[in-house]
C-alpha cells in the first residue's frame, strides 16, 4: 500500500482514539479486524506511527499550537488536527527530510489547513524551540517528555527534580517485550531453547526468576512455543506482585481483579497447579479470555466468577491471600500504553481512589486471620497508592503492613524500598511502574 494511504489510515484511527475512552490498543485491534486487506508491513507502519504520536502527543500538540500562536507558550494545549500531528511527528520525532514529508502530504494536504499550507506549516515547525522559552520546570518536563503536568508536579514533589526528569524520560520510552515462563509446562532454560529454535533470542532478567526479555519484537501468537503454553506476555514488575502473595501448594487464593488473568496464571504456576484460585472480574469477556489462557497454560485450579456473584461470599475468612490489583490511572504503564496519557487527562483521580478503596474494603473480608491482602496498582501517584492504604489501615485495625522487600528477599529478589511498600520505577528497575502493599490480618 502507498505511504500516503497508510498515513490516511493513521489519521483515521487517531481520530477514533481521540473520540473514544477505550484503550488505544483495543481500538487499533478492532480497526485492524475490520480491514483484512492490510498486510503485516502495513499494520506495522500504522501501529508504530500511531503509538509514536500518542507517546509524544503533548510535545506534538504544543508544537502545533505554537505554530498558530507563538505568544501562547505555557498556555493550555488546544486540540490539533490529526494531519498536523502526523506532520509534526514526522519532522520533530522521526526527523524525516522536508522533501519527503512534502511528498507524503501532496494528496493529504491539498488545501490550506486552518489557513496554512503544508510548506508554511513546516517552516513554522522548523523554527520552533521546544519546550517553549520561559516555561517553568513542570511545563518543561511535561512538554519534553509528553507527561501530563499533574503527574510531573507530583513526581518532582516525591522524587526531586533530577530523578523526576529521569522518570519522565524512562516513562516515555517504548517498553521491551517481556515474558513469563510457565513453569507448569517447562523450565526457563527449556523455554529459551524452544524459542531459539524458532529464531527468537532471549535473555534472563534480573528480578523475576522466570522472566525473559525478547531481543526484538516478534508476532508472539505465531510462535509454537506460545501456542503450547510455554510462556505468557507479562512485565517483570507485574510478576513481582504475584511473589508478594507467597502462595503455597494446596492453598486458597483470590485474584479479586483478575482481568484477563496474567497474575492468576502466575499464581497457579507458583502453587504447582495444586489448591484453588478464585478469579473475579467485572468483565465477563475478560474472564472468557482467562478461561482460554488457562487451558493453554495447563491450569486447572482456577474458578471464574463475575463481581457480584453470590459465590464470592462463601470465601469470607477463608483465603490464605487475596490480590487486589485495583483498576487505576495506569500512570506506571505509559511506556507500554502511551494512550493512557490521553485518558488520564479526562478522568478524576479522586474518583479513582474512592473506587480503589471500595474494592479493597470489599475483598479484604475474604482473607482469613493470619492471611494477607496484597493491594497493587500500576500507578505512581500517592492518592491511588499510599493514601488508599493509609485510609484502609485506619479503618481496619486488624490489618498491618509488612515489608515487601523482606518477602521478595525470601524468594531471591534483592530490592530495597524507603517504606514497607513495593515501588517499582521504570528508570530504576527497567520495569513498568508498580505499587504494592502487603497487609497482613492479625
Amino acid at each position: 500500500m502507498k505511504k500516503t494511504s497508510l498515513i490516511g489510515h493513521v489519521l483515521e484511527v487517531l481520530e477514533l482514539i481521540r473520540s473514544h475512552s477505550h484503550p488505544a490498543d483495543s481500538v487499533l485491534a478492532d480497526f485492524f479486524r475490520r480491514r483484512h486487506y492490510l498486510g503485516s508491513k502495513d499494520r506495522r507502519f500504522i501501529a508504530e506511527a500511531l503509538f509514536g504520536i500518542l507517546r509524544n502527543h503533548i510535545l506534538l500538540e504544543t508544537a502545533v499550537q505554537e505554530t498558530h500562536d507563538p505568544q501562547r507558550s505555557g498556555g493550555r494545549v488546544t486540540p490539533a488536527n490529526p494531519l498536523e500531528l502526523y506532520t509534526a511527528y514526522a519532522l520533530l520525532v522521526m526527523r524525516e527530510e522536508r522533501p519527503a514529508i512534502l511528498g507524503d502530504l501532496v494528496s493529504l494536504w491539498p488545501d490550506p489547513v486552518r489557513g496554512v499550507s503544508a510548506p508554511q506549516f513546516l517552516d513554522a515547525l522548523e523554527s520552533l524551540v521546544l519546550p517553549p522559552a520561559g516555561a517553568d520546570p513542570v511545563r518543561r518536563l511535561s512538554v519534553a517528555h509528553s507527561i501530563p503536568e499533574t503527574i510531573v508536579h507530583e513526581w518532582i514533589d516525591q522524587f526531586g527534580m533530577a530523578e523526576a526528569e529521569e522518570l519522565c524520560a524512562a516513562s516515555n520510552q517504548p517498553a521491551p517485550t517481556t515474558i513469563r515462563v510457565n513453569t507448569l509446562r517447562c523450565s526457563v532454560e527449556e523455554c529459551q531453547s524452544m524459542l531459539g529454535k524458532e529464531g527468537v533470542r532471549t535473555a534472563r532478567m534480573s528480578l523475576s526468576p522466570v522472566a525473559l526479555v525478547l531481543e526484538k519484537r516478534v508476532n508472539i501468537q505465531s510462535l509454537r512455543t506460545f501456542r503450547v503454553g510455554a510462556f505468557e506476555i507479562q512485565d517483570e514488575g507485574s510478576q513481582l506482585l504475584s511473589l508478594l502473595m507467597e502462595p503455597v501448594r494446596g492453598g486458597q487464593v483470590v485474584d479479586a481483579c483478575a482481568g484477563a488473568g496474567g497474575k492468576t496464571l502466575h499464581l497457579a504456576a507458583l502453587m504447582g497447579n495444586e489448591g484453588s484460585i478464585l478469579a473475579i472480574d467485572a468483565d465477563r469477556r475478560r474472564l472468557e479470555i482467562l478461561r482460554e489462557r488457562a487451558a493453554r497454560a495447563g491450569v486447572t485450579i482456577v474458578q471464574l466468577c463475575e463481581a457480584g456473584d453470590s459465590r464470592i461470599a462463601q470465601w469470607t475468612d477463608r483465603a490464605d491471600a487475596v490480590l487486589v490489583d485495583a483498576p487505576c490511572t495506569g500512570v506506571g504503564t505509559f511506556r507500554r500504553n502511551p494512550g493512557a496519557k490521553m485518558v488520564f487527562e479526562r478522568q478524576s483521580l479522586s474518583e479513582a481512589a474512592e473506587r480503589q478503596l471500595a474494592i479493597l474494603n470489599r475483598y479484604a473480608r475474604l482473607v482469613k486471620p493470619g492471611g494477607r491482602v496484597v493491594y497493587a496498582t500500576c500507578s505512581l501517584l500517592r492518592e491511588e497508592n499510599e493514601e488508599v492504604v493509609g485510609r484502609f489501615l485506619q479503618d481496619h485495625p486488624a490489618f498491618h503492613a509488612i515489608a515487601a522487600s523482606e518477602i521478595l528477599s525470601r524468594q531471591g529478589v534483592s530490592l530495597s524500598f524507603p517504606s514497607p511498600f513495593l515501588t517499582l520505577l521504570p528508570h530504576r528497575t527497567g520495569t513498568d511502574g508498580f505499587f504494592g502493599a502487603v497487609l497482613e490480618r492479625k
